[in-house]
């Protein structure tokens, strides 16, 4: 009767290592074992990603998050800086379409960037504070204008 019991024993152990071996495998080839921290803004639900980010900013501040849209800067005197934005048009208050839906971004290469260029940017989210208010920005680790442009007005 104990050798049967042993014989069993081993049988289920062996079923075990082999269930566990799977699981790890699935895990390995699936990524579960590594947290992915990137954010890929896509068109489809581009306005309540943005929404969301800038809602629960601390859920998200040293993600990297890849975006695309327009390129534009904005020159601010009382500061002596330029900003530099990836953006899209979206829904604006009171029926009101216009307003830049998008993230500030700095970049090492940004001079070679003109107006209404259409922009893949992938970087880092941080926050910085400027004249008592808190701003988010992405730090590029890679810019890439694009010949194909996605939806210039997004909705949702």
């Amino acid at each position: 009767m104990k050798t049967v019991l042993t014989i069993e024993r081993k049988g289920k152990m062996k079923k075990a290592v082999s269930l566990l071996a799977a699981i790890m495998l699935l895990c390995v080839f699936s990524s579960c074992g590594e947290p992915d921290d990137s954010i890929n803004i896509t068109e489809n639900m581009y306005v309540t990603y943005i929404n969301e980010i800038y809602t629960n900013t601390d859920d998200y501040v040293g993600k990297n998050i890849t975006i695309e849209g327009m390129f534009t800067s904005e020159y601010y005197k009382p500061t002596d800086t330029t900003y530099y934005y990836v953006y899209r048009q979206g829904p604006g208050c009171c029926g009101n379409d216009g307003s830049m839906c998008g993230f500030e971004f700095t970049w090492d290469g940004v001079g070679s960037l003109s107006d209404n260029d259409w922009i893949k940017v992938t970087g880092e989210l941080h926050t910085y504070e400027e004249n008592g208010a808190t701003y988010l920005t992405l730090s590029a680790s890679d810019v890439s204008v694009l010949d194909e442009r996605g939806a210039e007005i997004v909705y949702r």
